[in-house]
């Protein structure tokens, strides 16, 4: 029997009803286990926490799921949820495999996501007596929150109640970091006095809790924090050194994100099992490659990325029209400063320079203790970039390597380099770099290119900066990688050798993509027939480039375009 539309349209209808919702943007963990939300489940770590110390620190990059995992540990050991347990675990591993100390706590949650710097300090102050009042009228605790009074002296006064009460406390803060971290971009004297004065309440709260844990019988037994970075962490440790950093627990790697094992789940729940290998391989190239310990063999693909995608071919049975969630993109701008000084780019811009092409960076050893004010460190700068997520890491012998884990971040890291350039007062105009890349992408037109020569040439201050052909290729794609027209890959192998720069379309509504060979002279050396040698050899090494060998690539053509370079001027361009 042939259906109607109006038949298939319902029972479609239907089917999406009986799936399960996707849970993007959702961090209450009640709300998704009871009405019909999709949850990946993280319940099996809870053994694995128990396993370590008391007080914990858990750093991860935003939208990687922390807020979701401290509401799920919220129910799980608060005393108030008990009566619920079942309901809200069924489903889960935890649920056929409880610890000893489920519903066991009673559970204070401070959220510092909701603290506002435009005043910081009356905003902490009543966050945190807000936090107080909540937890007194769960618990039906005789105790009276004074909004007049001082919170960290309440906070004080009520921890000796529940001491006397001999109620055991799980206190979880989420996003410890959140607005010290907003403060030490935006207005670094006022990060300086909240953690480093003699009356710092930021630092009197931390303090204050490592007294909720100094006695006997005291009634801090657990705490959990996450967070983003640890610079707050070091620079407030002096007043709170109880905690112990389990970020790189190589236990507790998947504890947020996406494995590749539930995504593969989520696809097939979802019916998506004809689309599998393209799905996997669009979420490899822009939100996988995630890995916090060095010696875990797999990687992890961030949440928010993944559900944004999913959710976009579940309901709207397309892919998104940008790959890249505006909610992951973070305004790190302000952080600018810490890659030039006295208006000329230094160390920590080359490493940028340097990932941006797709290198990958050898270092000794990561830090997970570091101070706001060492930033400048070159050192002290990869970690702060690893803390962020613009960067991942995989073993190398003792050491390690760092790079750019996706598209997703390498676009994010070209809008950080282009922030650094202007703030040089390199004036280049974007939008009309826009027009012209268009252009390119829909005629195959070498204005492109031409475009970016005559915006170097007009702009001295720059040239210093792109003389070299490691530099000049890091400029090139840091601004390739600004748009949504295109993946960006440097160095891809292709058949018979390693492409300088490729630009693969990112979806079928973009006619051509390019590869391109660049090659450089310094001034000094240049002559013609230096240029013309290195011309045939380039010529040689397009013509071996098939980008049909890579299954991920578009079915397009791909525009084949020698680059020659003496010094930071183009000397030819030509599609082969």
């Amino acid at each position: 029997m042939m259906l109607s539309p109006t038949s298939l349209k319902s029972e479609k209808k239907e089917k999406e009803m009986k799936l399960k919702k996707i849970p993007y943007g959702l961090s209450d963990f009640k709300r998704i286990k009871t009405e019909n939300f999709y949850y990946i489940d993280k319940t099996k770590y809870i053994e694995e926490i128990e396993i370590e110390s008391s007080f914990l620190y858990f750093l991860r990059p935003r939208r990687f799921g922390k807020s979701l995992v401290v509401n799920m540990l919220l129910a799980y050991y608060n005393i108030s949820y008990k009566d619920e347990f079942e309901a809200i675990f069924a489903d889960t591993y935890i649920l056929d495999n409880p610890t000893e100390e489920k519903s066991k706590y009673y559970c204070m949650k401070f959220d510092f996501s909701a603290v506002d710097i435009t005043d910081y300090k009356n905003s902490f102050k009543n966050n945190l007596t807000t936090t107080l009042k909540k937890f007194v009228e769960q618990y039906k605790i005789d105790f009276t929150i004074d909004a007049n009074k001082n919170p960290i002296d309440m906070l004080h006064e009520l921890l000796s109640v529940c001491q006397s009460l001999k109620y055991p406390l799980y206190i979880f803060i989420d996003e410890y970091d959140n607005f010290v971290n907003k403060l030490f971009v935006s207005d670094i004297e006022d990060y300086k006095g909240l953690v480093t004065d003699k009356e710092a309440f930021y630092k009197e709260f931390f303090t204050m809790l490592k007294v909720g844990t100094s006695d006997n019988d005291s009634p801090i037994r657990k705490m959990f924090i996450t967070g983003v970075s640890p610079l707050a962490l070091f620079d407030v440790t002096s007043g709170s050194n109880i905690g112990s950093n389990v970020s790189s627990s190589y236990r507790l790697n998947a504890l947020v994100g996406v494995t590749k094992e539930e995504l593969i789940t989520m696809i097939e729940y979802y019916g998506l099992s004809e689309q599998k290998e393209h799905i996997i391989k669009r979420c490899d190239e822009w939100y996988d490659s995630y890995r916090f310990n060095e010696d875990i063999s797999y990687t992890i693909y961030n949440s928010d990325m993944v559900l944004y995608y999913l959710k976009s071919l579940i309901y709207n049975n397309r892919e998104p029209k940008e790959l890249i969630d505006v909610n992951v993109r973070t305004d790190y701008s302000k952080l600018k400063y810490l890659v030039y000084t006295n208006k000329k780019l230094n160390g920590n811009f080359n490493l940028l320079n340097q990932l941006i092409q797709g290198e990958k960076v050898m270092i000794l050893n990561l830090k997970d203790n570091f101070s706001a004010f060492e930033m400048t460190k070159e050192s002290n700068f990869e970690s702060l970039l690893f803390a962020l997520g613009f960067v991942t890491m995989e073993k190398y012998g003792i050491a390690l390597k760092l790079f750019i884990p996706n598209q997703t971040i390498k676009k994010i890291v070209a809008d950080f380099i282009s922030s650094a350039f202007e703030d040089i007062e390199f004036n280049f105009k974007i939008n009309t770099f826009n027009r012209k890349i268009f252009e390119f992408a829909n005629t195959k037109n070498l204005e492109l290119f031409t475009y970016l020569n005559e915006q170097v040439k007009a702009q001295s201050v720059v040239r210093d900066y792109i003389q070299g052909e490691s530099f000049l290729k890091g400029f090139l794609v840091a601004y390739f990688s600004l748009n949504n027209l295109y993946e960006v890959y440097t160095e891809k192998e292709l058949n018979k050798g390693f492409a300088d720069i490729t630009l693969n379309p990112i979806s079928d509504e973009v006619p051509y993509g390019a590869i391109i060979e660049l090659k450089y002279i310094s001034r000094s050396n240049y002559t013609d027939k230096k240029r013309d040698e290195l011309i045939t050899q380039a010529k040689k090494q397009l013509k071996q480039y098939d980008p049909k060998t890579i299954k991920h690539f578009r079915d397009k053509p791909f525009a084949k375009i020698v680059l020659v370079y003496s010094g930071w001027e183009m000397v030819y361009c030509e599609e082969v």
